[in-house]
């Protein structure tokens, strides 16, 4: 699917370790499985699919969630990372077991400087959900 984004989002560096995209990924559903219900995490990949940056967004007030479901402009805040205003193309699965298998849902190897981004969601006290975003 496309999904044009109107403002960024924003993350703060999470204490993952960002060394390989496997053991990085490993990390990340780990780290997950004790947040809150809303929290995410998102990598940064380059072209070659290798990790550098890891994000943290803690999970949003009710003030936030109403702000994002009513599609309002959220106030801007400090933060080390961001995917930016743009178009991406957008898959949503189920985390699976490693990061090799999430290669599948790449359609190719980006062959230019656009990044891909990996984000977790939390979405409840059992399901993570993953999404890969390619910018266009």
């Amino acid at each position: 699917m496309k999904v044009h984004l109107n403002q960024e989002i924003a993350y703060q560096e999470a204490e993952i370790a960002v060394s390989t995209t496997e053991q990085t990924y490993q990390e990340m559903l780990a780290f997950l499985d004790k947040q809150d219900v809303g929290t995410e995490l998102c990598i940064a990949l380059s072209s070659t699919l290798q990790p550098l940056f890891c994000g943290v967004q803690e999970s949003p007030d009710e003030a936030t969630r109403s702000a994002v479901e009513q599609a309002l402009e959220l106030p801007k805040v400090d933060s080390a990372y961001q995917i930016g205003i743009g178009t991406y193309t957008v898959s949503q699965f189920a985390p699976p077991r490693t990061f090799e298998e999430i290669k599948q849902y790449i359609p190719h190897l980006i062959a230019d400087p656009n990044r891909v981004h990996l984000r977790l969601i939390k979405e409840n006290a059992l399901t993570i959900i993953a999404q890969i975003w390619i910018s266009n």
